[in-house]
């Protein structure tokens, strides 16, 4: 992009999409500073970019409860370790490092990890979806060492108890032993732990519900569905607003995709205009 021309400035927050005579003239920063255009590409969720960005007043009623009522209610967690050696995991080759490893032995343990979330609580055995990165790119830990990256499911955005510091390691605490019962020596071999619920990722990244694929990837959430009916083909109904994240088809599942996709809406626009 930048040998294109472009110009790529990050952690500048955004205050609001600025509509003119039904149509996008540019956004606002924070900080007051504008930058004018007349397309405007949105990777924010679509209840961030509709309720938040635009403003409901400069939307229809009809679509603005739509988007209102799509469901974002965040339910993975997200586990980092820095190690300073590849854990043991009986069977297990060092070449096979850098395959996923999920542990969920079945559909009982599974259905168990999930009932808690339904209540507000934390699972006692969670279901983890895990990946040594550091393995193929060796770029991401110094030599020797490694970091692990592990998907928690079931832990929910709005936790009965309330996240606090208090509960947050206590739920690290408890997952770090079920990951012992498969990885005996894993605890020994941590450098450092952060652990971001479905709470840090609405709180830091503004992600509605803090649910990571921005809307539950649900069967009247999908397809021709999402983010809702009137806008599954990238535009707005505002005049050149566009969304390309995982809010848009075909989900955040298939990383690019969705900016992909919207990527070839925008151009077909612009060729046909």
């Amino acid at each position: 992009a930048r040998d294109r021309g472009a110009v790529i400035r990050t952690g500048i927050p955004v205050k609001r999409i600025v509509i003119e005579d039904g149509r996008v003239s540019g956004v606002e920063t924070q900080s007051g500073e504008t930058f004018f255009s007349s397309l405007v590409v949105s990777n924010a969720d679509p209840k961030s970019t509709i309720m938040c960005l635009v403003g409901v007043k400069n939307v229809e009623t009809g679509f603005t409860r739509r988007i209102h009522h799509i469901r974002a209610r965040g339910n993975a967690a997200k586990l980092h370790l820095a190690l300073d050696k590849l854990p043991k995991i009986s069977g297990v080759e060092d070449h096979e490092f850098a395959d996923r490893f999920v542990i969920a032995p079945d559909e009982v343990y599974v259905e168990r990890a999930f009932n808690h979330a339904k209540y507000g609580e934390t699972s006692v055995k969670p279901v983890f979806e895990i990946s040594f990165p550091s393995f193929s790119d060796k770029s991401l830990a110094p030599a020797g060492k490694h970091v692990m990256s592990a998907i928690v499911q079931y832990v929910p955005c709005r936790l009965r108890e309330g996240w606090t510091d208090g509960t947050r390691d206590a739920f690290l605490q408890t997952a770090m032993g079920t990951l012992k019962e498969f990885m005996p020596d894993l605890e020994s071999r941590v450098v450092a732990s952060e652990l971001l619920t479905p709470a840090d990722f609405e709180k830091q990244l503004h992600m509605t519900g803090g649910h990571w694929h921005h809307g539950e990837l649900a069967l009247d959430q999908f397809l021709f569905t999402r983010p809702v009916g009137g806008a599954q083909q990238y535009a707005m109904p505002v005049d050149g607003l566009y969304l390309c994240g995982a809010g848009a088809h075909p989900g955040g599942g298939v990383s690019g995709a969705a900016g992909r996709n919207a990527a070839r809406a925008i151009l077909k626009v612009e060729k046909s205009a």
